[in-house]
């Protein structure tokens, strides 16, 4: 019987013994009445997804035959969806062809459904190419855009572009289609978590946190502090956290979501860093391309997003500045001598809000000590150091940001108390240690400049004397001048 057959689970077996998939066949098409009937049965349904999962392209296409007017009813079916996805799982071209332009005028409905929501989302994402995507997309679009479409102006952006007058209607109809997807919202949030790695399903998640009410976006950020790490380090997922950053008014619950639980992680990957940036200097060109913001943009003046974006901001700068000064502070050595996050330090000092004073001072202590040319024991000093030069330099020229932004603290003034004139002179030694002196000489703390070149003239002798050193020459100049 096909009870009985259901009950032996092949499905874990790699090949299908032949006396079996025989009683399949059979019991698939010599039982005519029953044939839709299987597809919805919770135990049948099993013999049918095994015969299209093992059967040969001709016996999945003759299913189809027999299925196809009932297609968007198994999507919608807990058990008959299993069919569905099988036929696009493992037909052939023609056949996951066949089965999709089944969807053609039923994504609307489909979308709104919890279960056949996942058999669009597995063929959009997983099976289907550009031309079929654009027909699952075509109807989100409206009568207008339908009626405008051609095989030359195939996509909304060729649509709106060659028809321009009549971009108000697509608009206006868009809205009203997609004022319902309130309810796919609703359905969908709990699963959104399950859909945010890959590209399309971290656009679904941007819309939902962009379009969701405060509490659809609540359950989404509960769904997801388990994941937090992953999202914040993930190539798509990093996004959705951008668009949960411009989008969500209630900053306690992003605090509460632990986004910084685990910086060690997520500062030293190229993506997590991105999100650290995005909430110090939120849609800055510098760290993100202009695609992406552009992408953002589309969440902004949403209905659901009362606060002011400014207020917003500020509040969440609020929340991510103690944690980041703090890890800065003790893992200053750390991070001014690696390439990828010694960036990160002229980009905290710049933006945090607090009091930044033991950070940049963390900073300086690195470079409290005798410069020796090549190193000690193989560790270079900060001011010879590739990237830690870098980083004294960048904070040195920052200073004049901070005066611009009324804040107190100068990393020029902290570094030269912190190492003294003394060891400041043995920088000349190196060029990029005397690059870092001329930027003191330029500092927009007057005193500092002052006390650093009072300093220097004492040695004036030995910079005339050092030769392969573009820097000791560029800071001689600085000196006669």
């Amino acid at each position: 019987s096909i009870t009985s057959l259901s009950n032996y689970d092949i499905g874990h077996t790699k090949k299908t013994p032949t006396f079996l998939f025989e009683n399949l066949v059979a019991c698939c098409f010599s039982l005519s009445p029953s044939r839709l009937q299987m597809a919805f049965a919770h135990d049948s349904v099993r013999v049918l997804q095994c015969f299209i999962q093992f059967g040969s392209h001709e016996q999945r296409q003759e299913a189809f035959e027999e299925l196809k007017d009932d297609i968007i009813g198994l999507c919608k079916s807990q058990y008959g969806k299993h069919v569905v996805k099988k036929m696009l799982m493992y037909g052939n071209k023609e056949l996951m062809a066949a089965v999709m332009q089944t969807f053609k005028g039923h994504v609307r409905s489909m979308l709104r459904h919890a279960a056949a929501s996942s058999i669009i989302e597995y063929a959009y994402n997983d099976k289907a190419v550009l031309a079929q995507r654009l027909m699952l997309t075509e109807g989100l679009y409206g009568n207008t855009f339908t009626v405008c479409k051609s095989t030359v102006c195939n996509t909304i952006e060729k649509v709106a572009e060659g028809n321009p007058d009549k971009l108000n209607n697509i608009i206006d109809e868009m809205k009203q289609i997609l004022t319902p997807m309130q309810e796919m919202i609703e359905s969908i949030r709990e699963s959104v978590v399950y859909m945010a790695h890959t590209h399309d399903g971290a656009r679904v998640a941007m819309h939902c946190l962009w379009h969701g009410t405060a509490k659809d976006r609540k359950v989404i950020i509960k769904t997801m502090k388990t994941y937090m790490v992953k999202f914040a380090t993930g190539e798509f997922g990093h996004l959705v956290l951008l668009a949960m950053f411009d989008s969500v008014d209630d900053t306690k619950l992003v605090k509460q979501a632990e986004i910084l639980a685990s910086l060690d992680e997520v500062i030293s990957n190229k993506y997590g860093k991105k999100v650290l940036l995005y909430l110090l200097s939120p849609r800055d060109h510098a760290h993100l391309l202009p695609e992406i913001i552009k992408v953002l943009e589309q969440g902004d003046g949403n209905v659901h997003s009362k606060k002011d974006m400014a207020i917003r901001r500020k509040e969440l700068l609020e929340v991510v500045s103690p944690p980041l000064l703090e890890y800065l502070r003790d893992n200053a050595a750390t991070m001014v001598t690696d390439k990828a996050t010694s960036v990160t330090v002229s980009d905290i000092l710049a933006s945090a809000c607090g009091d930044l004073q033991p950070a940049m001072t963390a900073v300086a202590q690195l470079a409290n000590q005798e410069l020796v040319p090549g190193g000690i024991k193989g560790q270079l000093h900060m001011a010879e150091h590739p990237a830690g030069h870098l980083v004294l330099k960048w904070l040195i020229e920052q200073d004049m940001t901070l005066a611009e932004a009324g804040k107190e603290e100068r990393f020029g003034r902290i570094l030269v108390d912190t190492v003294g004139t003394d060891n400041l002179k043995s920088w000349v030694k190196v060029n990029r240690g005397a690059m870092v002196l001329c930027s003191l000489l330029n500092s927009c703390d007057k005193s500092v400049a002052a006390e650093v070149k009072a300093a220097l003239e004492s040695i004036k002798s030995e910079l005339s004397s050092i030769s392969n050193n573009k820097g000791a020459e560029i800071l001689l100049e600085r000196l006669n001048k």
